[in-house]
């Protein structure tokens, strides 16, 4: 088999899901592959310009990256849900992950995106948070 007919044969990005339990809960969650274009459009959505003295410097808000990473591959449960944003009193589907999960719980989530991304290692995960 060519490197060809592998991607002729492989699933599209969007048909590769994962549920990762939730102790917790008792119950998973159900996630999504993301492509290389959404994690970038995910870290330019989070990075802003600080002033520094006479500088402007480029900053990424690692903790809403996570957040936004949840949002977008999350299938099940959708935290943008109506119910869910009234229950724990959240703006945004970003705001409801942050009072929804225990940090922990937010990590686990995030690796587990990162790796069904394609990332396969802690370095290449810190890589990208970073």
């Amino acid at each position: 088999m060519t490197i060809l007919d592998a991607f002729l044969g492989a699933k599209p990005t969007v048909e590769i899901t994962e549920k990762v339990f939730i102790k917790r809960l008792g119950n998973s969650i159900t996630i999504k592959a993301l492509t290389g274009e959404d994690i970038d459009m995910i870290r330019d959505q989070a990075t802003y310009p600080i002033k520094n003295g006479k500088k402007t410097e480029l900053r990424v808000n690692e903790e809403e990256v996570s957040r936004l990473l949840i949002v977008k591959a999350t299938i099940e449960p959708n935290f943008a849900d109506r119910q869910l944003l009234e229950h724990f009193k959240a703006a945004d589907a970003g705001d409801c992950i942050q009072k929804a999960l225990l940090a922990g719980e937010i990590a686990t989530l995030q690796n587990a995106i990162l790796t069904l991304a394609g990332f396969n290692d802690e370095e290449e995960i810190e890589e990208v948070k970073n």
